[in-house]
């Protein structure tokens, strides 16, 4: 009975050992506790119960995964030795009180062996649920003993706690047990981009990122963005967000943002526009700039302008980038003529008296130019051709002299008149034109103003002379005289004059002046 006693003892160590121990590491245990006496395994049991709570407190205050495991580690084989010692101490005592073992074998004072089911030691993640697998208890004989389980497990903080399990027999003996439950956080932050991903930015803009949130089972953790974008040249960049907890993990994701070109180049005409040639000039274009996000940017000009042809005109500026993105902009130009024609001919004539031909005005221009005259005297044809409406008459109404002071034999009376050139644009210029009419054959043949007595009022002298006698005198109003005459002025005459006494003058010419003759 008693070999069968000591058998079940060492029978409960060993279905209570740690499961996490190897069968070499709970031999050595053994060994170590069955070479102690009494006294040493007493000792040794109070050194391994402060050691353990030491223990559990330094795991309560430790998020390093690696120093956790270390504390566990040492936790199951202080757990183990524990239950190696309990076993010892129960032989010793068998042994001390064999005499007092009834006959069946039964020892009241030794209490009731737990035996953990699973692991000891736990280990569960942060934020999982953790559901205790419990434990059994035997009596001494062998029979079940209820075991009540206290727990401070809290699986939402890192830290290691206990679950213990306490046993009491019939005879009032208490044993209890201890399961080490270890919770980590091994688990990275879960990192959330915001926004599009990949994102898009145009060339030479301002991008404002929109971040990432970071959710983690610790609590509230925070989010390090990393990487530049250069919205000054085209490709394709990569921000990256890390969110790193309070156990060291470290959670990341990434964003792709592409730099893209999508405006064209901003075209700006230089000058005016519209703006205005003259007809028949030379048109140059100021042309146009480009500014683009790229960079330096050409302008290529289409279109003409025709400057010998009116009308409307567009001119077609176009820059494309190195993108393909193509601006273009436009110019009006109108080719109008504002230019009046300027006159080439003279703006005086000379006539004889009794004609009506005069001459003919002249102007240039780069359109045809019409010609049109003022007052009724004159005439003149949209090709610029002058006339008299009537022969040129020197004494006319129109003369302006006081026909009773005009001269005669090739003396000068002027008639005015305004000229109008116009061209097709209706621009016109004028000029005002003189007329002169000169008299022929010297005769007053003007009734309202003269003698008309066919009497010759020019002499036939030139010079100063003195002629007495009887004289015959012909020109071209074909006049004779006879007398004596005396002429002071000097005058050139044109005709033929034959004369009797003293001094005869035969001259042609011009001119004016008073003679008496008898």
């Amino acid at each position: 009975m008693k070999n069968f006693y000591i058998f079940c003892l060492t029978f409960l160590f060993a279905i209570g050992a740690n499961a996490d121990l190897t069968s070499q590491e709970i031999a050595e245990i053994e060994s170590s506790v069955n070479s102690m006496s009494t006294n040493e395994l007493q000792d040794r049991r109070a050194f391994l119960l402060d050691e353990q709570k030491m223990l559990e407190k330094e795991q309560e205050n430790t998020q390093n995964p690696s120093s956790n495991k270390a504390i566990s580690k040492r936790l199951a084989e202080i757990a183990a030795e524990l239950s190696a010692i309990q076993v010892a101490v129960a032989a010793a005592l068998t042994g001390v009180f064999l005499g007092n073992i009834t006959d069946d074998g039964y020892d009241r004072s030794i209490p009731p062996v737990i035996t953990i089911i699973g692991a000891n030691q736990v280990i569960l993640e942060l934020g999982s649920s953790y559901s205790d697998a419990g434990a059994t208890a035997v009596s001494s004989r062998g029979t079940s003993v209820s075991v009540s389980t206290s727990s401070n497990v809290d699986t939402s903080s890192v830290g290691s706690y206990a679950v213990t399990y306490s046993a009491t027999d019939l005879n009032g003996n208490t044993a209890t047990a201890t399961r080490r439950v270890d919770v980590e956080d091994t688990t990275a932050p879960v990192v959330t981009v915001t926004g599009d991903n990949p994102a898009g930015v145009e060339l030479g803009t301002t991008y404002t990122d929109a971040g990432a949130t970071a959710t983690d089972a610790s609590g509230d953790v925070t989010v390090v963005t990393t990487g530049t974008v250069d919205t000054d040249a085209i490709g394709e960049y990569t921000l990256t967000y890390t969110s790193t907890d309070a156990s060291g993990n470290t959670g990341t994701a990434t964003r792709t943002v592409r730099v893209g070109d999508t405006t064209a180049p901003a075209i700006t005409v230089t000058g005016d526009n519209p703006a205005t040639a003259e007809l028949g000039e030379t048109y140059t274009d100021a042309g146009a700039t480009a500014t683009d996000a790229s960079g330096d940017v050409t302008v290529v000009t289409t279109g003409t302008v025709d400057t010998d042809a009116l009308g409307e005109y567009t001119l077609t500026y176009t820059s494309t980038d190195a993108s393909g993105n193509e601006g273009t902009a436009t110019r009006i130009v109108n080719v109008t003529d504002t230019t009046v024609p300027v006159f080439t001919s003279s703006s005086t004539f000379v006539v004889d008296e009794g004609t009506t031909a005069v001459g003919t005005v002249t102007a240039t221009d780069v359109q045809t130019v019409t010609f049109t005259i003022s007052g009724s005297v004159l005439a003149i044809t949209s090709d610029g051709v002058l006339t008299f409406i009537e022969e040129a008459d020197y004494e006319g109404s129109y003369i302006t002299d006081d026909a009773t002071t005009l001269d005669y034999g090739g003396a000068l009376v002027d008639v005015t008149a305004t000229v109008t050139a116009t061209d097709a644009s209706s621009n016109a210029a004028t000029q005002v034109i003189t007329v002169s009419i000169r008299d022929v054959g010297g005769l007053d043949d003007n009734p309202g103003t003269g003698t008309a007595t066919n009497t010759n009022t020019i002499s036939t002298a030139t010079g100063t002379a003195t002629a007495t006698g009887t004289g015959t005198g012909t020109d071209t109003e074909t006049a004779t005289a006879t007398g004596t005459g005396t002429d002071t002025e000097t005058a050139t005459a044109t005709g033929t004059g034959t004369g009797t006494g003293t001094g005869t003058g035969t001259g042609t010419g011009t001119g004016t002046g008073t003679g008496t003759g008898t």
